[in-house]
């Protein structure tokens, strides 16, 4: 069975500052080689920064662009799943993960659920990804990848799961929202939830990279962890620090953990197909 040892960077980063942040991707990527890691994981935005509002259209690249060639360069050595702003070949605007490997690069997954409401307005900046799709990954085998709030809705990690991803990544930039006279932030403990139900009822690992820092309002709490294919954290970082940790993924932990619970094996897709048709044709006014 594959084997790799994953390397999960918590990162913060400048805003709408592509050159310095791909100055740090580099410090990092170099760092998880002469570690011998197989794969690098960064946060959301990671090479623009969060708050880019306006700025998106000016900071956005095409995958092909010149100004990834250090990261593919790197990643005849590395995987490296990072994210950024993507210019689609029809000039649409796009909150990406991208995937370089091999020495290629590959917009691995546009964002599709866009925030608005509270202090978000993605909506007005970018446009939705209109596709859910599995990648393979030589050294990681099948992966799934989502963008922050595209994990708070099931059909994401469930079509991704369904499609052979063993290894789910979440990429996060995910603000502190206080919660009055709780000793942890609501949004802390819902993410942890959320990370470990769907790493259990998937049968899968589930790698969550948030970024850490500030940006004008914003603070980024950090908190990365990865669960195993069991629902159980196997590595967690801290909050509100940078800070780097290895995992070691093992696709032998999944053949055992769908042994030993056939819950996600057993999923009917032909009758989940036929309800959903249906619930889309006789939806209710």
């Amino acid at each position: 069975m594959q084997i790799s040892r994953l390397r999960i960077a918590q990162t913060d980063c400048v805003l709408a500052n592509f050159e310095e942040n791909l100055a740090q991707h580099r410090a990092l990527i170099e760092k998880a080689v002469d570690d011998d890691a197989s794969a690098i994981a960064f946060p959301e935005l990671s090479l623009t920064g969060y708050n880019v509002q306006d700025a998106a259209q000016d900071v956005a690249l095409h995958i092909d662009d010149p100004a990834f060639d250090p990261l593919r360069e790197l990643s005849r050595e590395i995987t490296i799943i990072c994210g950024g702003i993507e210019l689609s070949n029809d000039y649409g605007v796009y909150n990406s993960a991208f995937l370089f490997e091999d020495g290629q690069a590959q917009s691995a997954h546009r964002k599709i659920y866009l925030p608005t409401y509270g202090m978000f307005e993605e909506l007005r900046y970018f446009s939705a990804g209109q596709k859910i799709e599995a990648v393979t990954s030589r050294r990681l085998g099948k992966i799934g990848i989502a963008i922050c709030e595209d994990m708070w809705h099931v059909s994401v990690p469930y079509l991704l799961a369904h499609q052979g991803a063993k290894l789910l990544f979440v990429l996060m930039s995910s603000p502190l929202r206080l919660t009055p006279g709780a000793t942890q932030p609501a949004i802390v403990e819902q993410w942890q939830q959320i990370i470990s139900t769907y790493s259990f009822l998937f049968s899968t690992y589930v790698a969550c990279v948030n970024r850490v820092g500030n940006e004008d309002s914003f603070t980024y709490w950090g908190n990365s962890s990865v669960a195993g294919p069991d629902g159980a954290t196997l590595a967690t970082a801290p909050l509100f620090k940078q800070h780097t940790f290895d995992v070691t993924i093992d696709l032998d932990a999944v053949k055992h953990a769908r042994l030993h619970s056939s819950h996600f094996l057993d999923e009917d897709l032909r009758l989940f197909a036929a309800e959903l048709r249906d619930i889309m044709t006789c939806r209710p006014e």
